[in-house]
């Protein structure tokens, strides 16, 4: 089968071993399965026979947009490649430019991560983000749920919130992570499946006490609006393609999941 992983992760040469240290440590010692780097995610890539990838950046700070923008629209080719990022709480006006560029690079789409970047998706004064995105055809792929790294805090978005924004912006692609919401799956089940969302399998089913609910989840979402993702460096690559393998869907439902609904909303080759 083809692969495409729709959620992983890269750092800049000068800073990944210090961003993978920062990250396994505020994660209480989550392992890393690569370096962090490009490089290395491609070899890993490669090696597990994955036809390409997809990188998914997080903007923590007003300054970080324009560089960290340029930097992945530098390398943003297949078989890896990228969305952007935005910083919500910067200057709207800010933001709406920034929107434009990641546009202009070529950038597939935009990462957002309401726990790292401390902001709630339905937060009113960011609306024109989302219209502007929306206008513009760019993908928006969230972290959803709980973070390993914010373990006992309150969350800044919940699966009932995804649901409300499709709704309110009908014509803005949205990518759920994790299944919907981390280790917030009851309420995947009950408040976002269904939704005109999509879903990804990233980090998630290990993580499931009832791992049935992984394969009911898709089920009740629907195959089509699932995409497969590992969030590597997070999760080993073969262990997400198990994941998947181990279902009792159609080898024509996992294809899917793998890479044909990955290329209904990005530019991959065709599987032919």
């Amino acid at each position: 089968m083809k692969i495409f992983d729709s959620h992983t992760h890269v750092y800049p040469d000068k800073i990944h071993k210090r961003a993978i240290e920062h990250l396994v440590e505020k994660s209480i010692g989550l392992p890393a399965f690569t370096d962090g780097s490009q490089i290395d995610q491609e070899r890993v890539m490669l090696e597990a026979g994955f036809d390409g990838c997809l990188n998914c950046p997080v903007a923590t700070n007003a300054h970080q947009m324009r560089s960290m923008n340029d930097w992945v629209a530098s390398w943003n080719r297949w078989p890896h490649l990228s969305l952007g990022g935005l910083y919500p709480d910067a200057p709207m006006e800010e933001v709406l430019a920034e929107c434009d560029r990641i546009k202009k690079l070529g950038l597939l789409g935009v990462k957002f991560h309401p726990e790292y970047q401390g902001f709630s998706p339905l937060d009113e004064r960011i609306y024109p983000m989302w219209e502007r995105l929306a206008e513009l055809e760019l993908p928006v792929l969230f972290h959803a749920g709980s973070d390993v790294g914010f373990l006992g805090q309150p969350r800044h978005s919940c699966p009932a919130d995804f649901a409300r924004l499709a709704e309110r912006f009908p014509t803005l692609t949205i990518i759920c992570a994790h299944m919907g919401g981390w280790r917030n799956w009851d309420e995947v089940e009950t408040d976002l499946c269904g939704a005109p969302v999509y879903l990804d399998t990233s980090f998630s089913k290990g993580w499931m006490t009832d791992q049935s609910q992984f394969e009911r989840i898709i089920r009740k979402h629907g195959v089509e609006r699932v995409l497969f993702g590992t969030d590597s460096p997070w999760t080993p690559l073969a262990q997400g393609v198990r994941e998947v393998e181990e279902t009792c869907l159609s080898e024509a439902e996992k294809q899917a999941i793998f890479y044909d609904n990955a290329a209904k909303i990005f530019p991959l080759p065709p599987r032919s």
